[in-house]
């Protein structure tokens, strides 16, 4: 998403500048190699697979090469070949006892500091609304030295998975890397030297791998974009069919790097809503402050234009709040964005979102109000709605920043 241009005025681009910053997570892989990286050991980097696939004009049918002591395979990225794991109850799981159901394959490490609770979030959630469909979810560990059985298992119990319709899947490593990178055509890998940090061990694929009841890849999908998570949904509850821009990819073609295509479907304008909106709030707030502190200093005449260009600013965001909300719904058939997190910051983040809600609704009244006493020259009762209505509409203002940076710019995935 596109950071907010500075104003040319003294404050604001203080308040710009902190509005246009991001948080960032793990480095996400959606291509087939890992990059290099001068501290990652010899035993590593052997793991490291490189796909190769031959030029659409080669008469020959296109081959994939993952090492060079390796023969050359047929190349076919539906097929994800035989597996042999085992789930967090001990359950062997192969490709033959998945099939006659629809299944969906992500991937995680339970030592995940955000983002792989934030996915599980998501699929609790996509499953919550799938409740007549038979599909199930496989969730593959790509840390399978650590996370054994009973770690899964613990993992499963925290989403309270359903053993029928989510497994989590360890195995031997590289059975397990065999089949995310071969199988799925993914990339993952364990970090090594600066980038291995605590919750942060293993990069790797944020996809969702949509497999057939006849164990063939037929859609692949970004669980950091909810468009495409919506897209998922429908095509699991057999609304729509895949998606060509999600079906596996044909030979001659490259796999997608999905870190940086806009949400598909969607108009850029609306994807640079939120922004603006989050913007104008900030704007709002400092706009506040400064008018309290004229106020306070005896400038009628600087407070009187400050808040009223504040109330102006209120106005402008709930337009373009309304037409945010309204345009997602008729792109998406989703009318706000879901917040991932779980746990504490769940927790903050719904008491904020609450509170907010609950004051924003009294800002317009309050505020009017307010104005209306001014304009008449009603001083006293100026006065006294003021004292109500400054506290709540500044705590309205900044809680929409806040708001905005845990749902857009929190690490997700």
């Amino acid at each position: 998403m596109a950071s907010p241009t500075p104003s040319r005025h003294t404050l604001i681009p203080v308040l710009l500048a902190l509005l246009a910053m991001t948080s960032t997570g793990l480095v996400r892989a959606d291509d087939a190699t890992a990059p290099a990286n001068p501290d990652v050991t010899a035993e590593a980097a052997e793991a490291v697979e490189t796909i190769i696939v031959t030029p659409s004009d080669d008469p020959n049918p296109p081959v994939t090469q993952l090492d060079p002591d390796s023969p050359p395979e047929p190349w076919d990225p539906a097929e994800i070949g035989e597996f042999e794991l085992v789930d967090q109850l001990g359950r062997p799981v192969t490709k033959e006892s998945l099939l006659g159901r629809p299944w969906v394959a992500n991937f995680i490490f339970t030592r995940c500091a955000h983002q792989c609770p934030a996915m599980c979030m998501k699929i609790k959630e996509i499953l919550e609304r799938l409740e007549d469909s038979d599909v199930r979810f496989v969730t593959i560990t790509v840390d399978p030295e650590h996370d054994d059985v009973e770690r899964m298992a613990q993992f499963a119990d925290i989403y309270s998975a359903d053993p029928d319709n989510w497994l989590f899947v360890t195995g031997e490593p590289g059975e397990v890397y065999r089949l995310i990178r071969k199988g799925f055509k993914v990339a993952a890998w364990e970090n090594f030297g600066s980038d291995r940090l605590p919750g942060f061990e293993f990069a790797h694929s944020m996809s969702l791998v949509h497999v057939g009841p006849d164990g063939r890849v037929m859609g692949k999908y970004n669980s950091q974009i909810d468009e495409e998570l919506v897209t998922m949904r429908r095509v699991l509850d057999g609304r729509i069919e895949t998606p060509p821009a999600h079906r596996p990819v044909p030979p001659v073609e490259a796999e997608p790097d999905f870190r940086n295509v806009p949400a598909r479907n969607v108009p850029p304008w609306v994807m640079r809503l939120p922004t603006t909106n989050a913007t104008l709030n900030g704007l709002a707030t400092l706009l506040l402050i400064v008018g309290f502190i004229a106020i306070k200093s005896g400038n009628v005449q600087l407070h009187k234009q400050m808040m009223l260009y504040a109330f102006a600013t209120s106005i402008a965001f709930l337009m373009f709040y309304l037409t945010y909300h309204f345009a997602l719904h008729h792109y998406t058939g989703e009318s706000s964005r879901k917040f991932t997190g779980t746990g504490t910051i769940r927790t903050v983040y719904l008491s904020i979102l609450l509170t907010h809600v609950v004051l924003a609704a009294a800002v317009p009244v309050l505020a009017s109000l307010t104005i209306y006493r001014a304009w008449r020259q009603q001083w006293d009762k100026h006065k006294f709605i003021a004292r109500i209505t400054f506290p709540i509409w500044l705590y309205v203002s900044v809680t929409g920043v806040i708001i905005y940076f845990m749902l857009y710019h929190l690490p997700t995935a």
